[in-house]
């Protein structure tokens, strides 16, 4: 059945137990959790006690590329084209461990943004240190976006990996993967494209952009939880690789046990050792609601909230770190307002949830607002009334501004 955004709203809502107790703006951080999420992991739970070890046989076993499939539908992938992994990192470090054996010489050169996450960075560079590989990360200049023209005129014969952001964390700014990706092509490189503020907001496809590899997770616009990362391969690159990063699960017959690895095919060859299931039972509680929805409606939205969003925070001068055209703008806004960590921690008081992110180099700071398809145009407004009264009453004084943990 399929869900109407302006007809069902409240039905949809009523699946979110946490949108009955405070605003929820900030689901670019984390997703709500679906009511029907508690009633999979008590399935979890009741699996275990009453069939022990079996229920591996039964369910678990297959359960990460059942969950893998159902995250497919929303990157344009195919059956079995999906790995499921413990979180995004791991999918960077199995990725890059496809090329530990490479014999070119010539490729060396790692290219990223400064824009990337910086998770994504730390594993890529790390990496790149230990094997000699060069990191040239593009600058943003304090921007909220990089022209791509800089990034594709460092793509050439001698870059190994393009390793960057479908949408950037910090300023929502969608990037042009297929341009990118198109350039790597011509020139014999990979891309390595981190997706995870991209599926769940915005339609991805991942044939139509030719990339090579393509991470999310479903803690975000999928609301699945933590646990659950993915890692798309592209198929034809798929059959020649062998990940240096690996375990049992890998292999052609895992229970051999056998010493020498044999990869299994398609999506298994990357995975690694046994998976969080009660991740996965979460997972798809997230998925199912948002397949009911569909991706068109939910994009439809999100630009109409992300826009009523800009429309505010122009009307107080507020400075904007996101894209104001539809096109360049992910799910979510970023707002530079005056002491902006207080404001966040005093609207976390008063229950309306946004996050905040520090701003690197001569980036400003951010708070982050991230509403979603369960999302009422009131909650906008209710938003914007708070930050107002925040200022009125000077509240926002009572609040540290020294930064120790940060949601």
């Amino acid at each position: 059945m399929r869900l109407d955004l302006k007809k069902n709203l409240a039905l949809i809502r009523k699946e979110f137990p946490i949108l009955e107790r405070c605003v929820y703006l900030i689901s670019n951080s984390l997703g709500a959790v679906p009511e029907k999420a508690l009633e999979n992991l008590q399935k979890f739970y009741q699996m275990w006690a009453e069939e022990g070890v079996s229920a591996w046989q039964k369910e678990w076993w297959d359960l990460s590329r059942k969950v893998g499939n159902q995250v497919a539908y929303f990157l344009g992938a195919r059956e079995d084209e999906v790995t499921m992994t413990p979180n995004a990192t791991h999918c960077h470090w199995v990725a890059l461990s496809t090329k530990f054996l490479t014999k070119d010489e010539r490729r060396k050169k790692i290219i990223m943004t400064d824009h990337d996450f910086p998770s994504m960075i730390y594993a890529v560079s790390k990496i790149s240190d230990f094997k000699g590989w060069k990191l040239e990360i593009v600058r943003s200049n304090g921007k909220p976006a990089i022209d791509v023209e800089d990034i594709l005129k460092r793509i050439d014969e001698k870059t190994l990996f393009v390793a960057t952001s479908h949408v950037y964390f910090k300023s929502a700014y969608i990037q042009n993967i297929k341009q990118i990706s198109a350039r790597a092509r011509d020139v014999g490189a990979l891309t390595l494209i981190d997706g995870y503020h991209a599926p769940g907001i915005i339609p991805v496809d991942v044939k139509q952009l030719d990339v090579d590899f393509y991470i999310g997770g479903c803690l975000k616009w999928l609301c699945g939880g933590p646990g659950n990362a993915f890692l798309y391969v592209r198929p034809e690159l798929s059959e020649n690789l062998q990940p240096q990063l690996t375990g049992w699960l890998a292999h052609r017959e895992p229970f051999l046990f056998a010493q020498e690895m044999e990869y299994a095919s398609r999506g298994q060859k990357f995975m690694s050792g046994t998976p969080p299931v009660p991740c996965l039972y979460t997972a798809r509680a997230g998925l199912d609601v948002l397949k009911k929805i569909g991706i068109p409606g939910i994009r439809d939205k999100s630009l109409s909230l992300t826009e009523l969003i800009i429309k505010k925070a122009k009307e107080r001068r507020y400075r904007l770190f996101t894209p104001e055209e539809n096109n360049l703008r992910g799910g979510s806004v970023s707002i530079s307002l005056p002491h902006a960590f207080p404001v966040k921690q005093a609207l976390e008081k008063r229950d309306v949830k946004v996050d905040f992110r520090k701003g690197q180099d001569k980036e400003p700071d951010v708070i982050r607002v991230g509403p979603h398809f369960y999302t009422k145009n009131e909650e906008i407004d209710i938003l914007f009334r708070e930050i107002d009264a925040i200022y009125t009453s000077g509240e926002f004084k009572k609040f540290p501004e020294e930064i120790k943990h940060v949601t």
